[in-house]
C-alpha cells in the first residue's frame, strides 16, 4: 500500500514532459499573439490613415477639377462674346446649360445689374444688382456658396439650390461692360461627390468657413459640428485621426483644408473624408496566424511524442525493472542505451539485481 501511495503521489516523467511542453507552448502563443495583435492593429491604423488621406485628396482633386471645367468654359465664353450679337451670345449660353443637369442657368448682366441675355431667355430684364455674384463679379472672378434659386424649378414646387460662378466681361478696350454668371446645380454637386466618394469607400462632407455643410454624401442630416475634424475644416487646418462619430462608430477621418485647382476662384471650402475601420479588416491576418499556431502546435506535439518514445520511455522501462527487483522478482534488467544517464541507471539496476539475487 505504501508503494502504491508513493507511486500515485507523483506525476510520471511522460506527464511532466508533456505538461512543461504544453505550458511553454501556451506561454509562447500568448506572448506572440499579444505582440502580433498589437502590430496588426498598428498596421491597420496606419493603412487606414494613409488610405483615407490619399483617397480623400483624390476625391477633392477630381471634384475641384470638375468645377474648373465649368470655370474654364465661363472664362472662354466671357472672352469670346466681346463684339458678338445677342443671338450668338444666347446660343452659346443655351449650349452650356443644355439639359440643366449640371449648369441650370447662364446669363449676362449689364453694369447696372439688369440681365441682358440668358439661357432660354430666363430672367432677362430682371434686376440682379443685389445678388452676390453680380456685386463680386463686377470687381473680378468670383465663386460663391450655395444659395436658394432665383430660377424657377424645372418641375414641382421645390426650389433648387445653386453654386455661383461669375467673371467680368470687358470690351475691346478692357472696360467692364457686364458680368457673366453660371448657376451650378447643387443636386449635381452632391450626386457627383457621392458617386466619387462611394467608389473609393468613403463618405465626404464639404464645409465652408462659417460651419455650413455645403454637401454631404451619407444621405443623413445628423449634426457633426461637435467633431474635432469639423472644427478643423472650419479653420482650414489639415488633420488625419480616428474619431467617434454621432452614430457611435469610430472612423478614420481626414480634413482637406482647401478645394482648389489651377485658377479656379476659391469657394472657401474644406472637405472631411472618413473611412470605416472595416475597410481594412484584420480578420484575414488573424486567420493566417491562427493557422500558423495550429500547425506549430501539431508539429510540437509530434516532436514531443517522438522525444518521449526515444528518450523518456526507456526511463519508464528502467523504473519498471527497478520496481520488479525491489519486489524480489528474478528478471533480466532492461538495458537502456539512448542516453548516458539511462545507461548508468541500467547498470545500477543490474548490479542491484546481482546483489539481491546472487
Amino acid at each position: 500500500m505504501r508503494e502504491k501511495h508513493a507511486r500515485s503521489g507523483y506525476p510520471s516523467l511522460v506527464v511532466a514532459v508533456c505538461g512543461f511542453v504544453a505550458l511553454g507552448g501556451v506561454i509562447a502563443v500568448l506572448t506572440a499573439w499579444s505582440f502580433v495583435g498589437q502590430r496588426l492593429e498598428e498596421s491597420r491604423d496606419s493603412a487606414l490613415a494613409e488610405a483615407v488621406s490619399v483617397r480623400g485628396n483624390g476625391v477633392a482633386l477630381e471634384f475641384a477639377r470638375e468645377l474648373y471645367q465649368d470655370w474654364r468654359n465661363l472664362r472662354v465664353i466671357a472672352v469670346d462674346m466681346t463684339g458678338r450679337g445677342e443671338t450668338a451670345i444666347r446660343t452659346a449660353l443655351d449650349m452650356v446649360v443644355a439639359g440643366e443637369e449640371r449648369i441650370s442657368w447662364a446669363g449676362l448682366a449689364s453694369v447696372d445689374g439688369t440681365v441682358l441675355t440668358a439661357s432660354a431667355s430666363m430672367l432677362e430684364g430682371t434686376d440682379v444688382s443685389s445678388s452676390p455674384w453680380f456685386r463680386n463679379g463686377l470687381g473680378g472672378d468670383f465663386a460663391g456658396d450655395v444659395h436658394q434659386a432665383d430660377v424657377p424649378p424645372a418641375s414641382g414646387n421645390d426650389l433648387r439650390r445653386f453654386l455661383d460662378m461669375a467673371t467680368p466681361v470687358t470690351d475691346e478696350f478692357g472696360e467692364v461692360e457686364g458680368v457673366l454668371a453660371f448657376h451650378i446645380n447643387h443636386q449635381w454637386v452632391e450626386q457627383y461627390l457621392a458617386e466619387s466618394a462611394h467608389s473609393m469607400g468613403l463618405e465626404v462632407y464639404v464645409i465652408d468657413r462659417t460651419g455650413s455643410i455645403v454637401a454631404r454624401t451619407d444621405g443623413l442630416s445628423d449634426p457633426i459640428d461637435k467633431l474635432q475634424s469639423f472644427r478643423s475644416a472650419m479653420t482650414g487646418a489639415w488633420q488625419t485621426r480616428a474619431e467617434t462619430w454621432p452614430d457611435g462608430t469610430t472612423y478614420f477621418t481626414t480634413v482637406i483644408p482647401d478645394l482648389g485647382y489651377a485658377d479656379l476662384p476659391a469657394f472657401g471650402w474644406s472637405m472631411i473624408a472618413r473611412v470605416s475601420n472595416t475597410a481594412h479588416p484584420i480578420g484575414d491576418f488573424t486567420n493566417v496566424f491562427i493557422a500558423y499556431f495550429v500547425t506549430l502546435g501539431i508539429v510540437l506535439a509530434a516532436l514531443t511524442t517522438l522525444f518521449i518514445l526515444i528518450f523518456v520511455r526507456p526511463f519508464r522501462r528502467l523504473a519498471n525493472s527497478a520496481r520488479a527487483v525491489m519486489r524480489g522478482d528474478e528478471i533480466y534488467p532492461y538495458e537502456a542505451k539512448t542516453t548516458t544517464e539511462a545507461n548508468v541507471l541500467s547498470a545500477a539496476v543490474a548490479r542491484l539485481q546481482n546483489v539481491l539475487h546472487p
